[in-house]
């Protein structure tokens, strides 16, 4: 698993000027919103210090954010591509050092998280997979096929074609999700 050195974590935070606990949960719950549960962009506020010297100064117009949202604001304007690097992002740090694939039960925790919001054809999936013992590894082909499919497959699977090429992974999910349908009514 990927760690964060003291020096790349005061860069981070020095960059962005957090100061205290509170901006940094306000600036990760700002970001979870737009990123991953993909809400509309915050609109600039100001810290309340900085409202009131402006109601209080006679022509005093100094104002600043309560972080440096230059970041957040660049990720507002295209949140698909900021999705995506954090996605490829998440890959990158969750695998094990020297290794080309991370643990399913990993894979599984990050696509609960990082896809269920967006995409709810991954609940199934990873009941699917939690289902089967028979991949224990997701490497960067199935990590990237699995965000594919979830974006581009209806979670019906009327649009699913059988000769597209899927990974093994995927095609053995639709057979299982269509029995699963099939069984259920039948019953």
């Amino acid at each position: 698993v990927g760690k964060i050195t003291l020096d790349e974590w005061l860069q981070g935070t020095d960059a962005l000027r957090i100061s205290s606990l509170p901006i940094l949960a306000t600036a990760l719950r700002e970001l979870d919103d737009l990123v991953i549960k993909n809400k509309e962009p915050v609109k600039r506020s100001f810290s309340s210090t900085a409202s009131v010297s402006r109601r209080a100064g006679a022509g005093t117009t100094k104002t600043h954010e309560l972080y440096n949202r230059s970041r957040y604001l660049d990720y507002a304007q295209e949140a698909d591509r900021a999705f995506r690097e954090l996605y490829q992002f998440c890959f990158t740090l969750s695998k094990p050092p020297q290794s080309r694939n991370m643990d399913m039960e990993t894979a599984i925790a990050l696509w609960s998280v990082l896809l269920s919001t967006r995409y709810p054809i991954i609940s199934d999936i990873t009941t699917f997979l939690n289902e089967s013992s028979a991949y224990r590894g997701a490497n960067k082909d199935i990590w990237n096929m699995v965000y594919e499919f979830c974006r581009t497959i209806h979670p019906s699977l009327d649009n699913y074609e059988e000769d597209a090429a899927w990974p093994t992974l995927l095609d053995n999910f639709v057979s299982w999700k269509r029995g699963k349908s099939l069984d259920g009514a039948g019953s």
